[in-house]
């Protein structure tokens, strides 16, 4: 990869065209897909989701950037809480004519060519930015453009600095430290609506673990502290202006007046009305009385519990809240009432009165008609079928048939389609199946030019926009792969094919059960992982990776699995801390085959699991194994026999 220095020059020659910036969410469990066809960065904000990006699965949480090259793929699935995203695109080319210098560069290895990704150390100052842009997109583009601009390249400088240098990602930052950061955080933005789970994912951490650092530093939680600086600042509006009391209340976080009225009274002792009209010199900000005359030449000494037992000397000065300052600074306890005696000692526990947990209606898919209509089309060469969207009236033999997703499903059954997206054309199972098939990744142009006579597709929310091209029906992509190929018999008119494939599949998959099931012996698990011995990693249950090791071989999960993975989402993602309450006596491990492989015996965690004292830990391709196609499928079912006969073979051999 480029050094810092390389990676900004490369940037300063280009010129940016264009940008534009998305927000989109999936329910938990839902899944979706889109190509980019100018480069572009993936944000995660909140909660999980399995990616596939350019032929690599990733598993991410939180705040975490990817940057993808034009004409990128990526399927992302959410997790068991849902997900928010932003996708950040851009246009970008030369001013100029790159010197032989910057093509060096470029051939070594091109930032807008390349897939990285981005866990930043500092996630506060990019969450920001990244909302800034996303509310001038929404202007008029002339009016906004230079400043989007400059914003985006603010944004960028950052994420290029915490991808080369500053603190590690997995570093962890002291109590202290943190509660400065939530603190700067709250001060900048007291007025939105917030709770517990808000903050945490503004500065990166778990709710419970950035309660516990505020309880460890400052005696309080997090929303205590929050609603403190918003009785604070809705007294300075009250003493210095004559604004109505609703703009004052909707000014420090709270939607309600009235419930902003009784919070006031609640920690100032007396109602908005009364403490507007009180002399000026009378400080009742808080109940215990007014804060001290502090000298602002003195030094101050804040109790710091900071795994240390004594206090530490706070200068009062004011601090940047990503120095890494093992000091709360004096003037930012100051501002929250915190400093000395300025505050009392209760902590308040109460959720943020304006925040709401909101999810927007989607709307739903029009269910099938209860009563199929049998009368045949009007139309010679046509027939009706029912489907999950309605009827549908659909060619009796499609000749030009494009999918989304069902590439390996329409190969199976005989009907090679004109086109298809590029992801599963990459398919390790489906290579060397797929010439002459035209990528038509989320491009309705493409998919129009190919002029088809039926679209199968598993994407609803694209529905509507391939029934204004052709004749579409739509099929679960999470269904059973049994109940897909059946289904899809008879949308192709392919239901002899359909069933003489049930058959091999069954047939096949009963003599691999019976070579998997001679290395099980009585009440032993198999447990499939991801992410070899890294911090993070990815637990599957009965889907994704875990499909076929599961759903298809039968083989038992870890009891600890079973109860506590959202069958509606079938992963979850984990800390390797806590892997030996999911291992299984078997294992098998989803890596990057083509540049990971680890050592899980000398790795002071891993190698205490039965599987790998063993020797019953199992790498498998990732990639390989996302694809769930049943030509895939069947392929991985004789790819984990192999792998386990080979192994008995080879101890045998010892």
């Amino acid at each position: 990869m480029l050094h810092l220095n390389e990676h900004i020059q490369l940037w300063n020659l280009a010129r940016i065209r264009r940008i534009e910036v998305r927000k989109l969410a999936l329910k938990p469990g839902e899944r979706a897909s889109f190509a980019v066809r100018s480069a572009g960065f993936l944000c995660m904000s909140k909660g999980e989701a399995l990616i596939l990006l350019n032929r690599r699965a990733y598993s991410v949480k939180n705040l975490q950037i990817f940057h993808m090259p034009k004409k990128s793929y990526c399927e992302m699935n959410a997790g068991v809480d849902g997900v928010e995203y932003m996708i950040v695109g851009y246009e970008a080319d030369w001013d100029n004519p790159p010197t032989d210098e910057t093509l060096s560069l470029l051939n070594r290895c091109s930032p807008f060519e390349t897939v990285y990704d981005v866990i930043p150390h500092q996630p506060v100052v990019l969450y920001d930015l990244l909302g800034e842009m996303l509310a001038l997109s929404r202007l008029p583009e002339q009016t906004v453009s230079l400043r989007l601009k400059g914003v985006f390249y603010q944004w960028l400088s950052h994420v290029i600095e915490q991808f080369h240098g500053g603190p590690s990602p997995s570093r962890a930052f002291s109590p202290a430290e943190l509660v400065t950061m939530t603190l700067e955080y709250m001060l900048k933005h007291y007025s939105e609506p917030h709770t517990l789970d808000t903050l945490a994912l503004a500065v990166h951490r778990s709710p419970g673990y950035l309660s516990n650092c505020f309880k460890q530093v400052l005696d309080r939680g997090p929303i205590d502290c929050l609603i403190r600086l918003r009785i604070r600042k809705a007294c300075e509006l009250l003493a210095g202006t004559q604004l109505p009391l609703r703009t004052i209340a909707a000014a420090v976080g709270y939607q309600d007046a009235y419930y902003f009225s009784n919070a006031f009274k609640k920690h100032v002792g007396i109602s908005p009305h009364r403490y507007r009209k009180l002399p000026r010199e009378e400080d009742v900000t808080f109940p215990e009385g007014r804060n001290p005359i502090v000298d602002p030449m003195a030094s101050c000494y804040i109790p710091i519990r900071d795994n240390e037992n004594h206090y530490q000397r706070t200068d009062g000065g004011s601090t940047h809240m990503f120095n890494h300052s093992t000091k709360v600074p004096a003037s930012l306890l100051l501002a929250f009432g915190l400093l000395l005696g300025g505050c009392g000692s209760s902590a308040v526990n109460d959720a943020s009165p304006s925040a709401s947990s909101s999810v927007s209606p989607s709307p739903t898919a029009s269910q099938a008609s209860e009563s199929a209509s049998a009368a045949a089309s009007a139309e010679a060469g046509t027939r009706i079928v029912a489907t999950s969207m309605g009827e549908v009236e659909v060619p009796a033999a499609p000749e030009r048939v494009v999918t989304d997703f069902y590439l390996g499903y329409l190969l199976e059954l005989g009907v090679k389609p004109l086109g298809t997206n590029r992801m599963f054309m990459e398919n390790p199972y489906l290579e060397d199946q797929v010439e002459g098939i035209a990528d038509i990744s989320d491009n309705l142009e493409a998919i129009v030019s190919l002029n088809p006579d039926l679209i199968v597709t598993g994407d609803a929310a694209k529905y509507e926009a391939y029934a204004k091209i052709a004749p579409t029906v739509y099929l679960e992509v999470n269904a059973n792969i049994r109940e897909q190929m059946d289904q899809l018999g008879v949308f192709l008119g392919k239901s002899p094919e359909a069933s003489a494939w049930l058959a091999t599949f069954e047939e096949k998959l009963a003599k691999a059960k019976e070579r998997v099931k001679a290395h099980l012996s009585e009440g032993e698990t198999v447990t499939v992982f991801d992410g070899g011995i890294d911090k993070q990693i990815t637990l599957y249950g009965n889907a994704y990776t875990g499909k076929t090791i599961h759903g298809e071989l039968d083989m038992p999960m870890n009891e600890n699995v079973v109860r506590d993975i959202d069958s509606k989402v079938g992963w979850m993602s984990i800390s390797n801390e806590v892997v030996d309450k999911y291992a299984g006596d078997h294992i098998f491990m989803a890596v990057d085959a083509k540049a990971e492989s680890y050592d899980y015996a000398g790795d002071s965690i891993w190698g205490t699991l039965p599987a790998v004292i063993n020797d019953e830990l199992y790498e498998i391709d990732g990639y390989r194994f996302y694809f769930s196609d049943p030509i895939s499928v069947m392929g991985q079912i004789e790819d984990v026999a192999d792998m386990m006969d080979e192994r008995a073979q080879a101890k045998a051999a010892q």
